[in-house]
């Protein structure tokens, strides 16, 4: 499993924001990367810490998709024919 390395900036492909299930719909695009055979990470920013000791998203934060630089073409086009099918399918 390839991982980022601290010369390897990976790059955003995708951004999804917290209304309407916006992890769940990272999730969904991370699982497709990475069944195409493309490493993909989902990344949470802007995370506050619950008074319970969890995570908690506010509403307005957004979870981005991360791919190595060389892969980033690849994963936009996977995302777009993903979306394209889906809405196909609605």
């Amino acid at each position: 499993m390839m991982e980022p390395t601290q010369r390897e900036e990976w790059v955003v492909v995708a951004e999804f924001h917290m209304i309407a299930d916006g992890i769940l719909s990272a999730d969904l695009a991370v699982s497709k990367l990475e069944g195409s055979g493309v490493p993909a990470r989902r990344f949470p920013t802007g995370i506050l810490t619950s008074g319970t000791g969890g995570s908690a998203f506010p509403p307005s934060e957004s979870v981005r998709i991360v791919v190595p630089p060389e892969q980033a073409e690849r994963a936009r086009e996977i995302l777009a024919h993903s979306e394209r099918e889906a809405e196909t399918n609605v």
